[in-house]
């Protein structure tokens, strides 16, 4: 398995959730697979692109049978898909290792330019995760329920959980300490400092950028002495994506994507609906 790489040009998503009910954004996720094809990225799927633990076969096929054509048209221009697995998709490791249009990896490092950058999904950050399982699961188990009632149930159990990790934090001090080892005060909104932290240490080990998911709290922040650590947040909210540009690493916004294709071709439009682009509080992935 080679999980060290040399890319000049790459897209870099994670939390697609493919086959969640609240995973309504399949026509913008297509025209962004087509984007980055005709302009010859390579991709990285950082983790949950699949959802298995709150989906069903119904919906998995369908999102994956849309997908599967645009993948398959990396391959043909010679453009490699990776995909770093999360913890909503390790039972697909093998059927997807077996798709053959993606190379399956636990996480990446880059050589872009003169920059490194890792990239990796981020549960093993997640305190609760590693922690506590049992109580990670029951949370699951809640929210795949809660979805089955009714989405707009689940998106309110979604918003909830940076506060019921601060109270969790309480009893298990750590996670949401006021700063870092430097007194470095700086985090993305909703995230616990746990994510930071762990970037900072990554980047001690030489990486310029540290490319996280997991949390669906999008943002970017300093960490180290002059790395930044980037989160590409989730797609059933407001995704982002990361741009590596010959060692030029940028976070944007999905919905602000260029129309424009390098083929000159008709450009689809990426367009993301009303509820994908007002501003709302995102918590850690459950």
């Amino acid at each position: 398995m080679i999980t060290s790489i040399a890319e000049d040009r790459m897209m870099v998503i994670s939390d697609v959730h493919l086959g969640n009910r609240l995973f309504r954004s399949r026509r913008p996720f297509i025209e962004f697979l087509k984007y980055a094809c005709a302009n010859d990225y390579n991709l990285c799927i950082n983790g949950d692109g699949v959802d298995i633990s709150q989906t069903s076969l119904t919906r998995i096929a369908r999102d994956l049978s849309d997908c599967a054509v645009q993948l398959r048209k990396f391959s043909q221009k010679g453009l490699k898909v990776y995909y770093v697995v999360g913890n909503h998709d390790i039972v697909m490791e093998y059927f997807l290792d077996d798709w053959e249009l993606v190379h399956i990896v636990p996480f990446l490092n880059v050589t872009s330019g003169d920059k490194r950058i890792r990239i990796e999904h981020g549960h093993l950050f997640d305190e609760s995760f590693v922690e506590t399982p049992f109580l990670y699961m029951a949370a699951t188990l809640i929210g795949g329920f809660a979805l089955r009632i009714h989405p707009k149930l689940y998106e309110g159990f979604e918003r909830t959980r940076p506060m019921c990790e601060k109270i969790r934090c309480f009893f298990l001090p750590g996670a949401y300490q006021n700063g870092d080892e430097k007194g470095n005060t700086e985090s993305i909104p909703n995230e616990p400092v746990a994510y930071r932290n762990a970037a900072a240490e990554i980047s001690r080990h030489g990486f310029d950028y540290i490319i996280l998911g997991h949390t669906h709290c999008a943002g970017e922040v300093g960490v180290g002495s002059a790395a930044r650590y980037m989160n590409t947040g989730s797609w059933l909210f407001h995704p982002h994506y990361v741009e590596i540009d010959q060692g030029q690493v940028e976070l944007k916004r999905v919905v602000d994507l260029p129309a424009t294709l390098a083929d000159n071709s008709s450009a689809p439009t990426i367009l993301l609906s009303s509820r994908h682009k007002r501003s709302r509080p995102s918590g850690v992935r459950i």
